[in-house]
């Protein structure tokens, strides 16, 4: 009825513009809308069409999805939440494993990172600290593996240089915000550590793997609403991060065992609630079937404990000290 009736007025708009200046010549009384330049009649017009899409897009539109989420955040606002990460990185620091140049750079782009991703700052500082001890040059000796602070992958350089079209709508921009231009194509450039295309550059490995966390989140997302499966906002980051490190496919294997074992009700929970993820990716039998899926009975066992650890210091490292009790 809404649209019926912004054609009809937009209709009826024209007709009584230019039906009137069709009567100038035959009416001696001259109408207002005579005297009106065509450009300024031109401006109206394009006023009216533009208002009326407004109200077309205000009742037309659907309302967004809305996401639950917790009123407080499950992640802690400072890094470290575990007394052991404390002292391992004071270690660190005493034993010249990190300098504080290094370590203030990486604290401001995890900062700067975090705020344009939308991403919780302390899970992506606790996924480097996980993956490379915070060392930018970890790996660069070594021909094939994964290499730097978020320890990339041929795959993930791929990704990051080809495919990020999939996950954002301008990457050329998003560039922009995060490096000040575009940087691509990034690689692990060994001959000059300092450039801002090298993936050992620390602004440079921290937006890089930044993005590939989001991209993480972004696939999940998707999966969860194609299936209509609730989930917080926060808590996918969480799951984003196994995902980082162990792959979409386990983390899917993982929903997949959840759901067969206990049911969709509960899946929805491990998706929703804290203490419901950190309960599941503590169950290693739950964590072997799942991995069973991928991988041979052998290898999955392994995986599955690696899963495990790397579950258990995500938590540990980033999520506030509520959650962390909880799980203690």
């Amino acid at each position: 009825i809404m649209r019926l009736f912004l054609k009809n007025l937009i209709l009826h708009s024209y007709q009584i513009i230019f039906l009137t200046r069709q009567r100038k010549n035959t009416d001696k009384r001259k109408h207002m809308f005579l005297k009106i330049p065509n450009k300024v009649l031109g401006i109206f017009i394009g006023l009216l069409l533009l208002g009326s899409a407004f109200v077309a897009k205000s009742f037309f539109t659907p309302p967004p999805v809305v996401v639950p989420t917790a009123v407080e955040s499950i992640f802690s606002s400072f890094y470290q939440v575990h007394e052991r990460f404390t002292q391992e990185l004071t270690q660190m620091k005493s034993n010249q494993r990190l300098t504080a140049s290094n370590e203030t750079l990486i604290n401001s782009s995890v900062s700067s990172v975090s705020r344009i991703l939308d991403q919780p700052p302390s899970l992506l500082w606790c996924l480097l600290f996980q993956e490379s001890r915070l060392d930018h040059l970890s790996g660069i000796d070594e021909p094939y593996g994964s290499t730097g602070l978020g320890q990339f992958s041929t795959s993930a350089f791929f990704e990051i240089n080809q495919e990020l079209y999939r996950y954002l709508d301008s990457p050329q921009m998003t560039f922009h915000y995060l490096l000040g231009k575009d940087v691509r194509p990034i690689v692990p450039d060994r001959r000059n550590l300092s450039s801002l295309h090298s993936y050992y550059h620390i602004p440079t490995a921290v937006a890089a793997s930044g993005l590939f966390l989001h991209n993480r989140w972004i696939q999940l997302k998707r999966i969860a609403s194609q299936h209509h499966l609730p989930f917080s906002h926060e808590l996918l980051w969480a799951w984003a991060a196994l995902s980082y490190n162990k792959g979409g496919r386990t983390v899917l294997a993982v929903w997949k065992q959840i759901e067969k074992k206990n049911g969709r009700a509960e899946l929805e929970r491990a998706l929703l609630d804290r203490d419901a993820f950190i309960a599941y990716t503590s169950d290693l039998s739950l964590l072997t079937a799942a991995t069973s899926r991928i991988w041979p009975r052998d290898r999955s066992q392994n995986f599955a404990e690696e899963l495990h650890v790397h579950s258990r210091n995500l938590y540990d490292c980033a999520f506030s000290q509520a959650s962390s009790e909880g799980k203690q």
